[in-house]
């Protein structure tokens, strides 16, 4: 290799140099530019993982309630049938005791017939 060579290669290395110098000033620059950007950003990211905790923390507590309420809803279905035959029941013995009064009002009347 020549002097000339060496002499271009060294100016090739110091351009390189030169030019990766003043990227990193500008990186430098726009990094101090951009830092309350990103500060504002990463409040915003934290604000919005809050949320989501609060979001997590309330599904939980849905899914909870409906849970409870299922079971409820389970033993209040349960319970309805049971009133209902109940329910059933009742009319079968009211009409039963209506027929007995109808029919003890019937002998009543019949003997107040015989008796006059």
């Amino acid at each position: 290799m020549t002097n000339e060579d060496r002499q271009r290669t060294m100016d090739f290395i110091v351009q390189q140099q030169a030019k990766f110098a003043v990227s990193m000033e500008r990186l430098e620059e726009e990094r101090i530019r951009d830092q309350p950007r990103l500060a504002a950003l990463e409040k915003s990211y934290k604000r919005i993982e809050d949320v989501f905790q609060r979001l997590v923390a309330l599904a939980e507590i849905t899914d909870w309630r409906l849970d409870r309420l299922e079971t409820t809803t389970s033993v209040l279905e349960t319970k309805t049938s049971a009133l209902e035959t109940n329910m059933a029941a009742l009319a079968a013995a009211q009409r039963h005791a209506d027929e007995r009064l109808s029919a003890l009002i019937d002998i009543v009347i019949q003997d107040r017939g015989k008796s006059s």
